[in-house]
């Protein structure tokens, strides 16, 4: 092979040379700086203190890129017979190696891409890399194709690096055997095609002066994949900008018979919601250790949306991914958070307790580089994006199917709170500088979030038949959880009014920042209405939820009309009879004490207004408004 092969040594038996001997076809080419030169580069620096994770983060960017949905690591210990290198002295250079497999071959467009002849010398500096002897070049294998990689130019001292292309339908690899071997695992099912892409790398320690015989050891390669998926930030790397992949593996091996999985990673969509310009899922990750054979696992769950938008007046088309953490909860005092600030992605401080991270890709990004971090996300159309992905998010959480063990609630915990974020503002002197620019940035952005919030129809009815309604559509129940709250739901829902119940924060940020006009608020006149127009639904309330009814309308209109002709008026005798104006019954207003009743036969309790009711009601129907010959009541 080139010029090495002619090498010889009197401790060895050497191929023969003979013409009996049909040796592989090879075409050398000349290196091109091509993709794979990230991976290279990464490997031959990851060994320099501290030790670099930009090996298995470029391992994850290229599977991203193949399309893989899966990648499948190797620790390879040394374990080849070196019965036939071309002399016995290379065997300590038959070393470890980690090898890469993905589960998608190469198309012939990849290959060019990545063997595309260029006239440009390589980018990595001799200066700065490791050793790859003759027989343990840096491979690359996808379909019937294997190619060998020099990526330090030292195959041929006074030229440049070459790249050996072996055809495995054709070429003879048998007397190549050293060279080979270490591929004779991933040809098991198939001495001619690997359906799959493999990436193998020999793993030497820098050397730049002479060839070094000293080998990195696997755990050095361990301790990076341990520390690579020790912090969130990789997870979210992972589902941010490696969406293809559900599942990661890695193992030791030293004969590739027995293996030992030292760690993996595997990715679920528990649900998800497929629109026409977005997706949204919930992810689960199981992250699964061997470490000083101790095992452990650990689960953690995720919002994931990814949405595109086309403007067709500038045919810019842009695409925004947003990240939510699940479980566990990731607060603002995540010791990973000053990780990300390198990132390509960002994050933002929603709420006090809630952060979210964001990816985004479009052709005018650039040109906002040197804009507000607030303006860039306005033109990016964040606000549409945020609103748009919590619409999903209520799909993915509806009450009567959804099996995600979210409730709706959490889809309002996720809507900026004004109040709370007022308090932050005054509160700044306790928080950093980066968390007060958090602060301010959500604080600059809200009334955009709140605007398109309200656009979208993300507020569950309780009504049955309704679903989630827009705003136009609903009637808030803005009264506090209590049995009047649900006295009241129970009466709207009945006469098929699409009720919701919010709470406050979201009440506030829709009348502050959506569209007013359309909002409804529930009100004793509506409930008024509703009951003058279905009187049957107060026969199937109990005493004590007509009283509620009653108090909530009396208590906060005492509008005597509102009552009128309702079967709401509470007898002594426990029962209720209809307010009425004309022909009115005659009842007895005495004084608010039961023990009154006692001088009164029980026949006769139906004659007198309950005394027994709340105090405030009492004296409400007590007042003037409600007696008197020129009022519509009559009370005696």
């Amino acid at each position: 092979m080139l010029k090495a092969m002619k090498s010889k040594s009197p401790k060895t038996n050497p191929i023969s040379s003979t013409d009996d001997v049909q040796y592989a076809k090879m075409r050398i080419i000349s290196s091109p700086v091509f993709q794979l030169r990230d991976i290279i580069h990464a490997l031959l620096t990851s060994s320099s203190p501290p030790p670099s994770c930009d090996l298995i983060s470029t391992f994850l960017t290229y599977g991203q890129l193949l399309g893989a949905k899966s990648i499948h690591g190797y620790l390879v210990d040394r374990c080849y017979d070196t019965q036939t290198l071309i002399n016995d002295e290379f065997s300590s250079y038959q070393g470890v190696a980690l090898c890469v497999a993905y589960d998608v071959k190469l198309s012939e467009q990849q290959w060019e891409d990545i063997f595309g002849i260029h006239e440009s010398t390589s980018t990595i500096s001799k200066t700065a890399t490791s050793f790859f002897h003759l027989t343990d070049f840096l491979c690359i294998l996808s379909g019937s194709r294997v190619v060998y990689y020099d990526p330090n130019e030292r195959m041929i001292n006074d030229e440049r690096a070459y790249v050996s292309i072996f055809d495995l339908e054709h070429d003879n690899i048998e007397v190549f055997q050293d060279q080979f071997s270490p591929l004779d695992y991933f040809l098991l099912k198939s001495k001619t095609f690997y359906n799959g892409t493999l990436i193998r790398l020999p793993l030497r320690t820098t050397s730049t002066t002479q060839i070094s015989t000293h080998i990195q050891t696997l755990d050095d390669i361990k301790q990076q994949l341990f520390k690579y998926f020790n912090f969130n930030h990789s997870l979210i790397e992972l589902l941010l900008m490696q969406t293809n992949l559900n599942t990661i593996e890695f193992d030791y091996t030293k004969d590739f018979q027995s293996f030992t999985r030292f760690l993996s990673i595997e990715k679920h969509s528990l649900a998800a919601i497929y629109e026409t310009q977005s997706t949204t899922q919930i992810i689960q990750l199981t992250l699964s250790k061997l470490i000083n054979e101790i095992s452990s696992s650990d689960a953690s769950r995720w919002l994931l949306s990814l949405q595109n938008d086309y403007n067709e007046i500038d045919k810019n088309k842009t695409e925004i991914k947003l990240l939510l953490p699940l479980l566990p909860l990731c607060s603002s005092y995540d010791p990973y958070v000053p990780l990300l600030q390198s990132s390509s992605y960002k994050s933002i401080q929603i709420t006090s307790t809630r952060i979210l991270y964001y990816h985004i890709l479009s052709s005018t990004i650039n040109s906002l580089s040197n804009v507000d971090i607030c303006i860039q996300l306005r033109q990016m159309k964040f606000p549409k994006a945020y609103a748009l992905f919590l619409k999903d998010l209520s799909r993915l959480i509806n009450p009567t199917t959804s099996s995600s063990n979210l409730s709706i609630g959490f889809i309002w915990e996720l809507m900026p709170d004004i109040d709370e974020l007022q308090r932050l503002l005054k509160e700044n002197q306790k928080y950093s500088t980066q968390q007060k620019q958090n602060i301010q940035l959500i604080n600059n952005i809200i009334p955009d979030i709140w605007e398109e919030i309200g656009k979208q129809e993300l507020f569950y009815s309780v009504t049955e038949g309704w679903g989630y309604v827009a705003i136009e559509d609903m009637i808030i129940n803005n009264v506090e959880s209590s049995p009047m709250q649900d006295v009241l739901t129970y009466v709207f829902s009945e006469a098929n009014a699409p009720i919701v119940i919010l709470p406050s924060h979201v009440i506030n940020g829709l009348c502050k920042y959506s569209n007013k006009h359309y909002l409804k608020v529930m009100t004793p006149f509506h409930a008024s209405k509703l009951l003058s127009e279905n009187p049957s639904i107060l026969f199937n309330l109990k005493s004590e939820q007509r009283l509620l009814l009653l108090k909530y309308i009396i208590l906060n209109d005492p509008d005597p009309n509102l009552v009128l002709e309702l079967e709401l008026l509470p007898l002594a005798n426990n029962k209720f009879i209809t307010f009425q104006n004309k022909q009115a019954s005659v009842v007895y207003i005495v004084d608010n004490n039961a023990n009154f009743l006692q001088l009164f036969h029980i026949q006769q309790h139906d004659r007198f207004l309950n005394p027994n009711i709340d105090q405030n009601l009492f004296e409400k129907l007590s007042s003037k408004n409600f007696q008197g010959k020129e009022t519509v009541f009559w009370f005696i």
